[in-house]
């Protein structure tokens, strides 16, 4: 009976982590690699694992790159688990080997260990993997903790200035919910995407990662104010075929730039990133929800102020030539 026990509990948890992974799982989380006296540390490497059957998966390393060698990304297949209590998979210690072509020649990976575990609860991935690479004379070992990148697509609503409401159908955010310490945090990969006929032309926004979100009580999600953190991103607006903007921004630090995401249980519910990019008077106001939207895709919300912009969003006087912006629409100034 406790035979059959077992056998029941092993078959749901892999139906369990076959319906979690849909095709390879992405995990990040800070690395260390080690030969001899020298540490190569990552503070965020990426490890895939993409499950074969019940009972193997292929676990990809990423390349690890140091002033005196580079070892290329690598796949190790067929890498044995069994399925144990509290969601938690264990890769007992096993031998590896594998092939990497570089220049057009093939070297060997030989791997004398390789131990891990997958927590599905809180969906931590940790490997030690050790191994001897090409005609590398000493073992090379390599040790993660990382935790897996949730995709979720969904469309966007964004406002500028609050007054323009723009949409796009699909989006695809990267979050990932870990653990630093005792401290639960969440990182988020803001994608690129794009927004057209804007009163700005069409758009592109570029992508650029929030780290280190911590749970606010208050918001109900996790947060962080990014406005002081150095980030960048690629912005550019195209009207009538010709670019008007086209390069790296940073945030202005005098206004609010911030990101909120809100968890139903494991799923992420919605995320607001609100902005202001470099010199630009328009604040953005973008909202991602994992619900449908009945947003037309451009709209004007008829809150206009009635003042003159030009192309690139900045305010203009009535003597300004050109093409302008008012209350939403666009006019030529000779």
């Amino acid at each position: 009976m406790k035979k059959i026990f077992t056998l029941v509990f092993a078959t749901l948890m892999a139906g369990n982590m076959m319906a979690q992974m849909h095709g390879a799982l992405k995990f990040a989380g800070a690395s260390t690699a080690n030969v001899l006296t020298q540490n190569v540390e990552n503070a965020s490497d990426t490890v895939r694992f993409e499950m074969v059957n019940a009972a193997a998966g292929n676990i990809t390393l990423p390349k690890i790159v140091n002033d005196n060698f580079v070892i290329p990304s690598f796949t190790i297949e067929n890498v044995a688990f069994a399925m144990g209590a509290n969601h938690v998979i264990t890769m007992a210690d096993q031998t590896f080997a594998t092939k990497v072509t570089v220049g057009g020649e093939e070297k060997d990976i030989t791997g004398s260990s390789f131990t891990g575990t997958y927590n599905m609860a809180d969906n931590s991935l940790t490997l030690k993997a050790v191994f001897k690479y090409g005609a590398m004379p000493f073992d090379m070992t390599y040790d993660i903790k990382a935790y897996d990148i949730k995709a979720v697509t969904s469309a966007i609503n964004v406002n500028v200035g609050g007054a323009f409401n723009y949409t796009n159908n699909n989006v695809t955010y990267n979050v990932r919910k870990y653990m630093d310490g005792n401290v639960k945090k969440a990182d988020v990969e803001i994608p690129t995407y794009t927004l057209d006929n804007t009163v700005m032309g069409n758009l592109t926004l570029g992508t650029y990662t929030v780290k280190g979100l911590t749970y606010d009580e208050e918001k109900g999600g996790f947060y962080r104010d990014y406005k002081d953190d150095g980030l960048t991103f690629h912005f550019s607006a195209e009207t009538g075929g010709k670019k008007t903007m086209d390069g790296n921004y940073s945030f202005n630090p005098e206004k609010d730039n911030n990101i909120l995401v809100k968890y139903n249980g494991n799923k992420v519910e919605d995320i607001v990133n609100t902005f202001q990019m470099g010199s630009m008077p328009f604040a953005i106001v973008s909202k991602f929800t994992s619900a449908p939207t009945a947003i037309t895709s451009v709209k004007s919300n008829g809150m206009g102020d009635g003042k003159i912009y030009n192309l690139n969003g900045q305010m203009v006087d009535k003597y300004y030539k050109g093409v302008v912006i008012v209350n939403g629409k666009k006019y030529l100034k000779k």
